[in-house]
């Protein structure tokens, strides 16, 4: 059996670990899901009237037919420790499906912070047994470094780098 090994560790020490841990979970914060706590949209009144959609949304089903046909586009994601994303471009195409029975569908997001797979599904509230619409930030692909970069080499504004993604993740020849 080995000998455990016991050190002294002064309070300089202790600081400089709990700050690099800090520093390490803030530089890995997209390695997986983060929750939001609100998301602001926009709204296109002439595709809400001509959809025959009418605000609040009556049912999560709704609220995804509306996302799906752009009749409302996020404009903001907002975190429970309140970190803002300005959404620069979405796009609704479903790129993969999870949870139970695929109720999640997942699509793409380009925010200030980076390029998102973001989640959206009927959720519960356990307090109330009221359904609710979720969204999540999934995970992020691309840093904002990352994606400067990619437009530069390949000469793509937001919607073009968008498409080629989805391509990519559903395994589409050719972008929409």
């Amino acid at each position: 059996m080995s000998q455990i090994e016991v050190r002294k560790v002064t309070p300089d020490e202790m600081i400089r670990e709990i700050e690099d841990s800090v520093l390490l979970q803030r530089e890995n914060k997209y390695a997986s899901q983060v929750g939001l706590k609100d998301v602001d949209f926009d709204v296109n009144q002439g595709l809400l009237e001509t959809q025959g959609l009418v605000l609040p949304f009556s049912s999560i089903q709704m609220a995804e037919r509306a996302l799906t046909e752009r009749v409302i586009v996020p404009k903001l994601f907002i975190e429970y420790d309140n970190t803002n994303h300005e959404v620069i471009e979405f796009d609704p195409t479903p790129v993969g499906y999870s949870g139970f029975m695929d109720c999640v569908t997942h699509s793409i997001a380009l925010t200030d912070k980076g390029l998102f797979e973001v989640g959206h599904y009927p959720a519960m509230d356990l307090s109330s047994a009221n359904r609710y619409w979720q969204l999540f930030l999934h995970r992020r692909l691309a840093t904002p470094e990352e994606i400067h970069s990619i437009q530069e080499s390949y000469g793509w504004d937001h919607k073009e780098l968008l498409n080629n993604v989805i391509a990519a993740l559903t395994g589409r020849d050719e972008p929409e």
